[in-house]
């Protein structure tokens, strides 16, 4: 502890003032005999410990006036129970919410600004020189420059870097990117302050955020950790929550479906929502939408692109002013032909004959019929000696069917076709040996195919459909709906076993796309680098089935090869942080290119090597928006980031979650800059506690006052009783 005014402290000397009253007092007593005395003595000697205690308490309230009142003039400070830092320099991280919550509300006052706001109160009362660090608490955690305090107080030029376009706050990773920061400093008074609007689906399940907790108080010297609630109940919000297209692989001149879904997750009604569609920036429709509250809904627009290539496409709510979640993006790719080659086991003779003969008509079904419409599969034939590197450098995708047997070198480049983006698509047959196969493709769960084979079983054998399920994966979710077909339809008499050995390589890559009645494996892929591999229990033909003369057979197999052809580029539609990927031939590898993300502002990247081809890779993509990659030739693609729409909930935690989210986990909640301030002076320079001693000064004058009152009520009352004994007959007179 210690005073303000410490030589007030001098005023101590009075507690003395009634200590001498009470001596000088007592010294001042006469004695004056009286005869009638005698008869009183006796009723005296009855009370005399009782008055002497009396005297001493009536003593010790009355010097504690003094006490209190010079204690009080002297300003005590209570300094807690450890050092008190004063004015030393601090050294803050600034854990600042950037999920696009915050920026709900009306113009100007969100939960946003007010955290910047709050910001610059807090960094501007610090010691000049205080390193203030932000942490930007989105999907993943960013560290922004660090800034002096002073600076920050003015107006921070690093704020505007900063914008609440993230999803779902990472509330844990966030304080343990703050613990790292601390643990590199050496100030003597380090503090965590979090900066948030407390959102339910960012708050209410963080299992983590005790154990981050816990990694600031290890930390060589232990930070203060504060909770800082900047946000304001409010839920009117319109959110697209995604957008399908009707085709995998879009084509030049094809007409294609984009379905928007849409939902309200406020109170407002939107009874003529319009919702305007957008093709490379360029408004192409609108359409109006009723939106009840707390409903959903969708919007169907169609398009045809005139021009190959990279294209991006955008719907947009115009409902309420959280933008973040009011448009949704997609990157498509247009092209002018998938070219796929299809290697045929078995070319028969005479037509329909052949292993791929009803392949070949399936992909290309409008040049087979010599219908004036554009395919968007060119499919080449060839014989399995003819499968080289240089035949596969050109193709997209590559169907085996009924090979017999593939040579080592031919094997070697298939498996970097595919690793490199490449689709393949196997289907066995009579000519097939599963012990080549196994040992040629399987290789024990290594190699391309995602099960091993087990000959069919002997003699004829029941045939079998495929069971009817629902369809999770995208290359067969087209046939949850009855209208593109059945695949149940079809009649399979005889196929492979697709053995699901145990090898952990094979488990971890592979899954089962659809079974057949009995449980059989009749379709399942594997993901091998950058391509995908779809391996047929059956046959391509018509020997070991009827698929072939069932409906189902085109949209089936147009859909796997368009769905393995999709994989020779990787992902363009990512969420917040997934890393953005190009490849690119080997002949580009050391160029650098030009990437121009959601802003404006071009960043040069360089195409790197990885194998036989070139690499580029982009990891900055918390932003959500439009990234256009300009390639060497001069034509862009464009790879987009759609916010996460679990954001789009606004609902916060209660106030009484709050307070005990804080309470469990032992840190201190504020709600505004003055508050936070207040009890970092409290902390900073120690407590003053002239209020409670002023009110125990109060006290004391009152229990002074009582207590001379009921002791002097006492005294008379035993003065009445001696006389009452002494002459009863006056006493009775007397009263």
């Amino acid at each position: 502890m210690t005073f303000l005014n410490l030589g007030l402290l001098a005023g101590l000397s009075a507690i003395g003032i009634p200590l001498l009253v009470h001596l000088v007092h007592r010294h001042r007593v006469k004695a004056v005999r009286w005869g009638a005395m005698q008869f009183l003595q006796p009723v005296s000697r009855t009370r005399p410990r009782r008055l002497r205690l009396e005297q001493i308490l009536l003593l010790l309230v009355r010097m504690s006036v003094p006490l209190l009142l010079a204690l009080l003039m002297a300003r005590p400070v209570w300094k807690g129970a450890r050092s008190l830092v004063g004015d030393a320099r601090t050294s803050l991280v600034a854990v600042l919410d950037t999920s696009y919550s915050m920026d709900a509300g009306r113009a100007g006052d969100t939960a946003f600004s007010r955290a910047l706001a709050s910001i610059a109160d807090v960094a501007g009362n610090l010691k000049g020189g205080s390193p203030v660090h932000i942490v930007e608490m989105g999907e993943v955690p960013r560290l922004l420059a660090p800034q002096p305090a002073e600076e920050l107080g003015r107006g921070t030029p690093v704020f505007p870097q900063a914008r609440p376009e993230s999803g779902v706050a990472s509330v844990a990773a966030a304080l343990q990117s703050a613990a790292a920061i601390l643990s590199q400093s050496r100030e003597l008074d380090q503090q965590v302050v979090v900066f948030t609007d407390f959102q339910r689906v960012s708050f209410g399940e963080d299992a983590r955020l005790g154990s981050a907790l816990e990694s600031i108080r290890q930390l060589p010297l232990p930070a203060r950790v504060t909770l800082f609630d900047v946000g304001r109940p409010f839920t009117d919000n319109v959110a697209v929550e995604s957008l399908e297209l009707s085709k995998l692989g879009v084509g030049v001149g094809q007409k294609i479906e984009l379905r928007a879904h849409l939902r309200n997750f406020g109170n407002a009604s939107y009874p003529d929502l319009k919702v305007v569609f957008r093709v490379d920036g360029k408004e192409q429709d609108v359409a109006q939408l009723a939106l009840a509250p707390e409903r959903r809904g969708q919007v169907l627009f169609t398009h045809r692109f005139e021009k190959p290539g990279s294209h991006t496409v955008e719907v947009e709510a115009l409902a309420d002013s959280l933008r973040a979640d009011n448009v949704f993006f997609a990157s498509v790719s247009v092209s002018d032909r998938l070219p796929v080659l299809l290697v045929d086991g078995d070319p028969g003779r005479g037509p329909m004959k052949g292993e791929t003969d009803f392949a070949e008509i399936a992909l290309q079904p409008y040049g087979s019929g010599r219908v004036d419409m554009a395919d968007l599969i060119s499919a080449v034939k060839i014989r399995p000696e003819d499968i080289h590197p240089d035949r596969l450098e050109k193709v997209s995708a590559v169907i085996l069917a009924n090979v017999a047997n593939l040579e080592p070198s031919q094997v070697t480049a298939l498996q970097d076709f595919v690793r490199n983006g490449g689709g393949l698509l196997v289907f066995p047959g009579d000519r097939v040996d599963p012990a080549v196969y196994n040992a040629a493709l399987f290789q024990e769960g290594r190699g391309l195919l995602p099960f091993a084979l087990d000959p069919p079983a002997p003699g004829r054998t029941p045939a079998m459909s495929v069971a009817e399920q629902r369809f999770e994966d995208p290359a067969l979710e087209i046939f949850n709906d009855p209208r593109n077909g059945r695949l149940s339809d079809a009649s399979i008499q005889q196929w492979f076993r697709l053995r699901e050995a145990p090898s952990p390589e094979a488990t971890a890559a592979r899954k089962v796309l659809a079974r057949l009645e009995n449980g059989d494996v009749f379709l399942a892929e594997k993901q091998w680098g950058a391509g995908r591999v779809i391996q047929c229990a059956t046959a391509l033909d018509a020997d070991w089935s009827n698929l072939p003369m069932r409906p189902v057979y085109l949209p089936l197999l147009q859909r796997l090869t368009v769905y393995l052809c999709g994989s020779s580029f990787p992902a363009r539609n990512l969420e917040p942080g997934q890393p953005m990927v190009a490849l690119f031939g080997a002949n580009d590898v050391g160029k650098t290119l030009k990437l121009t993300p959601p802003g404006g502002i071009p960043v040069e990247l360089p195409v790197v090597q990885q194998g036989a081809r070139g690499v580029l890779e982009y990891s900055n993509t918390q932003k959500p928006g439009i990234y256009t990659l300009t390639l060497p030739d001069g034509d862009g693609i464009h790879f987009v980031v759609n916010a996460s729409r679990k954001e789009s909930d606004l609902r916060r935690l209660s106030a009484g979650e709050i307070g005990g989210l804080a309470a469990a986990n032992g840190v201190d909640l504020v709600s505004s800059a003055e508050e936070y301030l207040q009890r970092d002076r409290a902390l900073r320079f120690g407590r003053e506690l002239w209020k409670p001693l002023l009110w125990g000064l109060l006290a004391v004058v009152l229990v002074e006052l009582v207590l001379a009152q009921f002791f002097g009520s006492a005294a008379a009352g035993a003065a009445k009783k001696s006389v009452r004994a002494f002459d009863p007959v006056f006493a009775e007179k007397r009263e």
